[in-house]
């Protein structure tokens, strides 16, 4: 029993000793150059393309893509206990992030992680070759993204955690899934520090920049949906009602009173737009439209209307300001913005197919006509529209059976 655990605990020494092995900066070492203190500064395959050139950076990127793998195979092989052989594949990826002899100074892992990953799918494959339906969906994922940004790092930001989900979902239990999602958390948050770092999204939008804090909270309505699952439609309604009721009471004040008018669209410019000036905010506009939702349609239905509107939108406002170049509505909409929304329905359409109680075809009409209502709503609200349209459409195909 002793020697097991030595034995079990030496893989993840050596997991690590194998993970800190960093061609990039051997290879540097060789011409006179610290890879760390170049390029990107860190001791990865990017960055060893981008200062050493190909021929250096395929045999780094075939290392530190397989060391991870290699040192988990090894370990199963020689009857290391499981999970001390796939957390000893971790190791390798902490290793090549933090190499002692380096100062704990290394690449960022992503190369590490993305062998282990894709070791881990082929196993999942193997166990249940059904899980290949979902990789062409994913795919459509990476294709809508790619197409609109051109930007790595946002493909992994967005494909991880809806990997991750369809693991849980399909393989529930199985010993690897939690070793998988750390390593999919990994690449994920490697991804948003490069996003920020090398401000990979930037939006010059003035408005945006004034009130960004109305987009960034807009995920945080999700909330009602919990009470709504939780407790039930009575109380998510009178939570809602409550929140609406006092931006409603805000914006009545703002239109009949001078005086608050004044205050808070003109000296507190962060709150309200200018084009909200004696007019009910879109603020308001979103908080009405799923009280309505939640009033009004079947629960899943609701959910489902609600979701496409709280997020949908986010997506659609975020990458078109972002990367907006191609014009379907002057100024208004893009079609960077509109594949960004039809990205979000089906990201979130897989996760309210596999939880919500409702027809795939109704969902597909629903995620499909959420975009299309945000596209042709000429001038009323689209937080109005979206939900109670998209709802309404989803309602209609239930009656008719589809």
């Amino acid at each position: 029993m002793a020697w097991q655990i030595i034995f079990n605990v030496s893989f993840l020494i050596l997991g690590y000793l194998l993970g800190s092995v960093n061609p990039g900066y051997l290879f540097g070492k060789l011409k006179g150059i610290d890879i760390r203190q170049v390029g990107t500064k860190n001791a990865g395959t990017s960055n060893t393309f981008r200062v050493l050139g190909i021929g250096y950076a395929i045999p780094t990127a075939l290392y530190d893509t397989l060391k991870g793998v290699i040192i988990v195979l090894v370990a199963l092989t020689l009857g290391i206990d499981p999970f001390f052989a796939h957390l000893s594949g971790l190791l390798a990826v902490l290793g090549h992030i933090f190499p002692f002899y380096l100062k704990f100074h290394g690449g960022q892992g992503v190369a590490t992680a993305t062998g282990l990953m894709l070791y881990y799918l082929l196993n999942y494959i193997v166990i249940n070759p059904f899980f290949l339906l979902i990789m062409p969906y994913l795919l459509l994922i990476v294709l809508v993204f790619w197409y609109i940004s051109r930007r790595g790092n946002l493909l992994g930001v967005m494909v991880p955690p809806v990997l991750a989900y369809a693991v849980w979902i399909n393989y529930p239990l199985h010993i690897e899934n939690l070793f998988f999602t750390i390593l999919l958390a990994q690449i994920t948050i490697i991804g948003i520090y490069n996003i920020i770092n090398r401000k990979l999204i930037a939006i010059d939008d003035e408005d945006f920049q004034a009130r960004w804090w109305r987009v960034a909270t807009r995920p945080f309505s999700f909330l009602f949906i919990i009470f709504f699952l939780i407790f039930g439609q009575f109380t998510a309604l009178f939570i809602i009602g409550i929140v609406a009721c006092v931006f409603i009471f805000l914006d009545i004040l703002r239109i009949f009173h001078e005086k608050s008018d004044s205050l808070m669209t003109e000296k507190t410019e962060k709150i309200y737009r200018k084009e909200e000036k004696k007019t009910f905010s879109s603020m308001t506009t979103f908080l009405v439209a799923i009280f309505i939702s939640v009033l009004l349609f079947e629960k899943n239905i609701a959910i489902a209307s609600t979701v496409f509107l709280i997020f949908g939108d986010t997506f659609g406002k975020i990458f078109g300001l972002a990367f907006g170049k191609r014009w379907i509505i002057k100024n208004k909409k893009s079609v960077e913005g509109t594949l960004a929304y039809l990205g979000c329905m089906l990201i979130f359409g897989y996760i309210l197919y596999t939880s919500l109680d409702i027809s795939l075809w109704i969902l597909i009409i629903g995620c499909l006509a959420a975009p299309a209502v945000e596209l042709l709503s000429m001038g009323v609200n689209d937080n109005l529209t979206v939900p109670i349209i998209s709802g309404a459409i989803m309602t209609v195909a239930l009656f008719l059976g589809i």
